[in-house]
């Protein structure tokens, strides 16, 4: 797969791999699959986004095919756990001559290792059929190209080696002879087969699971554009927040650099994270949470919404941003095709650096324009300094008021964000009423004569 930019920030950001609250994480999300070993499958195409189009689709279209067909792969856990176990197995095996297979089997019947072999023996005939009646019940579709040559293995597989006859086999009622002729071949010149099988199988497990995931969601499939560097959402919302507000968001060639504004609270980090979170399992070939999707080809994801301090560094929260902007700026120098997320610039400094610096780095962010740029403030101030681009586009989150009460609608609106929300949440908290009762109760209890 040709190499996707994304780090250790991002990954976090966006609650990929991990969750803070130990709950959420779009890996949790999708980790519903059938067989644990297929866990592992997913972790590992969770960790390796790509840039390659060919890549891409070839996953996306399967579970779209999975999705619209309402395939369910159905394997069970303890079958697969007991193959693999079984074909991992050191026991002897059974001698091909047929007395001493015989000799075999009566000293090793009553034995562990002999229920071993014959149990991962009969799992491997039902897997067998299992597979191939799946197949069979899906012929007359227009498969998709990755589902043929999944298909095509297995069928190989099967078909080149001891399984295609095994299948015929009454599993329950194996002779020994049988029990040793299949052990012979399967733990031996046909191991490595098997594992390619059980690979197969885990492949499935995870696209049919990412299809039950887009079902049981509301997730859609995107769709890739080759007609410039674009993104259309419709209806988008954060998947772990329930009942989600969705909304629709478009960046292209005339406006690339999305400058979002909106009171606390406002719901502007979910926003962020929605998005990252659009583009992120795109470039899996996963579903994403969205109504409908069209995107171009990135070459890479870099966030930057909860930027942790260094203080073990000995790094102030402001160097450790202006840090981060370089890391970023010399991913744009690198490559083109980039989605860059900024969540409130150097908000570790004082008000006048914040604006001076936000200002004059998103002024030169919009100069580049093969890339995507979406970030985030609290200094609504900037817009008029930023006016001037006609490359930026200003959207805000709504809030209003209601009985003197902040009302979150948590939609997104064109222009930018009037309210400020900051002495309100202040002036609620009683702060001042507490303060001012502490100095009162100090001039009450003070001795005029110290």
């Amino acid at each position: 797969m040709d190499s996707f930019t994304i780090d250790t920030q991002t990954f976090n950001d966006l609650d990929i791999l991990n969750s803070k609250d130990g709950v959420y994480s779009v890996f949790n999300l999708f980790k519903q699959t059938k067989t644990a070993a297929a866990r592992k499958r997913l972790m590992e195409i969770m960790q390796h986004p790509s840039s390659n189009l060919q890549d891409i689709c070839l996953r996306s279209a399967t579970i779209k095919f999975f999705y619209e067909h309402k395939i369910v792969f159905d394997v069970k856990d303890e079958h697969i756990d007991l193959i693999d176990y079984y074909l991992k197995s050191k026991f002897k095996k059974f001698r091909s001559n047929p007395i001493d297979t015989m000799a075999d089997y009566v000293s090793r019947k009553s034995s562990n290792d002999y229920y071993v072999i014959k149990i991962g023996i009969r799992y491997l005939i039902l897997l067998t059929r299992y597979i191939n009646s799946f197949i069979n019940a899906l012929e007359g579709h227009q498969l998709p190209a990755y589902l043929v040559e999944i298909f095509q293995q297995l069928q190989t597989i099967i078909e080149e080696g001891v399984l295609v006859k095994a299948a015929k086999l009454d599993e329950l009622n194996l002779s020994f002879l049988e029990v040793g002729r299949l052990d012979r071949a399967l733990r031996g010149p046909e191991k490595e087969k098997m594992f390619s099988l059980l690979s197969l199988i885990y492949e499935l497990d995870v696209i049919g699971t990412a299809a039950a995931v887009a079902s049981a969601r509301g997730f859609s499939m995107p769709v890739f554009s080759s007609e410039g560097m674009q993104l259309r959402i419709n209806g988008l919302f954060h998947p772990g927040i329930g009942n989600a507000v969705k909304n629709d968001v478009c960046i292209d060639e005339k406006q690339n650099l999305l400058f979002l504004t909106g009171s606390n609270m406002a719901g502007k980090s979910s926003l962020l994270k929605s998005l990252g979170l659009v583009i992120y399992l795109a470039h899996i070939g996963f579903p994403v949470p969205a109504t409908a999707v069209t995107l171009s080809v990135f070459k890479g994801l870099i966030t930057t919404i909860n930027l942790p301090d260094n203080l073990n560094q000995g790094l102030s929260h402001y160097y450790t941003e202006v840090k981060r902007v370089r890391e970023v700026a010399e991913h744009l120098l690198k490559r083109d095709r980039m989605f860059v997320i900024f969540n409130e610039l150097f908000r570790g400094t004082n008000v006048k650096d914040a604006f001076d610096g936000s200002a004059l780095i998103i002024s030169e962010l919009s100069t580049i324009a093969d890339s995507a740029f979406i970030i985030s403030t609290h200094i609504i101030e900037l817009a008029e300094v930023l006016k001037k681009h006609h490359n930026i586009n200003f959207r805000y989150l709504d809030t209003g008021f209601h009985n003197q009460k902040p009302v979150f609608t948590y939609q997104l609106l064109d222009g930018i964000s009037k309210e400020a929300l900051g002495m309100y949440i202040v002036r609620n908290e009683g702060i001042v009423e507490i303060l001012q009762q502490a100095a009162s109760s100090r001039q009450l209890t003070s001795n005029p004569n110290d």
